[in-house]
């Protein structure tokens, strides 16, 4: 309730108590009471009525109750104004029919209190409780190119043999290999939309802005599984797990996750490139760190020296690499991956349009947002990207 409304019907009781204050000790004067007290009782019922148009001056307050919640038809049905609330008290009747020497009336504002009151208070809570957001962990170890065009082609080396040796004086030279090969990657688009009322947009700034960051994050992160997970085929991106993208390391002999994992940054190392990271799925970077030394020893096996902490514990290291953790890394799969093995080109970075004039948006009061990049996944390296299979490690 705002000071507007409050400070009126403050004025509004000081007045009523007061006239009736004055109609009581009329009363006690068995002489003029009656006569006088009509009077009174009319002249304060006139002044109801203007003070009840000077209230209509604060309808900007009442609509801010109706966007918290209250009821309009509720309001108006508790909201009599103060002349109909007393003509209408027992203690009014029995006065007006002479079956009382005095009226008495108490003025109850059934908005601010009151049991019996049919609007219900409530605390609103501002924004809006947020949703689950995935971690975009993996796109930021991403190097990032741009294009203007919407095919990318380049080279990559497909195989170089080193024959360089010492020579004979005089004689034949060794020859060595080059093979490049050309690749071309079409620029794809990642784009979703949804409709939201145009009322709602217009009325909350909040639910607007948490619409917009909805609907980057959704393109982002579709953008990021497609990175690793896309097969190649149709307007899905070519990604790390694709064939020929990647290369298996065989979990043969390995005995367990450390041994795997071990093996993997030295087959990287093996193909002359430097690893950056291991990428694990949330559950198997659960089992890796919870893993015990067997039988009769709780101390966990990650402890011993295969897994360490930096940034106050929040990076973990596994074989001294960083450890990303995400939800779009196959569970099962375990992938150990040099920074310079691909590259993601930007054509379009996220962009979220809203459209009134769409499908039926004019006539259902719509609006229709779309949220949408343009971009391709380029795998420049193959043998400096290394995949384990969890599940196959004996």
């Amino acid at each position: 309730m705002s000071t507007e409304i409050k400070s009126a019907l403050d004025s509004i009781q000081n007045q009523v108590d007061a006239a009736i204050k004055k109609v009581n000790d009329q009363v006690a004067d068995q002489g003029k009471a009656t006569t006088e007290a009509r009077g009174e009782l009319k002249s304060l019922l006139e002044d109801h009525a203007g003070i009840a148009k000077d209230l209509e001056g604060v309808k900007g307050d009442v609509q801010d109750l109706l966007q918290k919640g209250v009821n309009l038809e509720s309001l108006k049905a508790e909201s009599k104004s103060l002349g109909e609330q007393f003509v209408e008290s027992e203690s009014f009747k029995t006065f007006a029919t002479g079956n009382s020497q005095k009226a008495r009336f108490e003025l109850k504002n059934t908005i601010l209190t009151g049991g019996d009151n049919s609007i219900t208070q409530h605390d609103k809570l501002p924004g809006v409780v947020e949703g689950a957001f995935r971690s975009l962990s993996v796109f930021p170890t991403v190097m990032t190119g741009s294009t203007s065009s919407n095919i990318v082609y380049y080279s990559r080396e497909l195989l170089w043999t080193n024959n360089a040796a010492g020579q004979t004086e005089g004689g034949a030279k060794a020859e060595s290999v080059l093979t490049f090969e050309e690749v071309s990657t079409p620029i794809q688009t990642v784009a979703h939309f949804l409709k939201a009322s145009k009322q709602a947009l217009d009325d909350s700034d909040f639910l607007a802005s948490y619409i917009d960051r909805r609907m980057r994050h959704g393109v982002q992160n579709a953008t990021e599984n497609q990175i690793i997970n896309g097969d190649g085929t149709g307007n899905n991106f070519s990604g790390w797990l694709a064939a020929g993208n990647s290369t298996a390391t065989s979990p043969l002999s390995t005995t367990d996750i450390y041994g795997l994992t071990n093996k993997m940054k030295y087959e990287v190392m093996a193909a002359d490139y430097m690893p950056d990271f291991f990428y694990f799925n949330p559950v198997d970077w659960a089992a890796v760190e919870s893993t015990r030394r067997g039988t009769g020893d709780a101390a966990f096996v990650a402890a011993s020296g295969a897994v360490s902490y930096v940034n106050n514990g929040l990076t973990p290291l596994l074989w001294g690499l960083p450890v990303v953790v995400s939800n779009n890394i196959p569970a099962g799969t375990v992938i150990c991956k040099s920074r310079d093995a691909d590259m993601y080109a930007d054509r379009q970075s996220t962009v979220v349009e809203m459209f009134e004039q769409d499908d039926t948006n004019v006539q259902s009061n719509l609006v229709t947002i779309r949220g949408e990049l343009r971009g391709a996944a380029l795998n420049f390296r193959p043998t400096a990207i290394r995949t384990g299979d969890i599940s196959a490690i004996t």
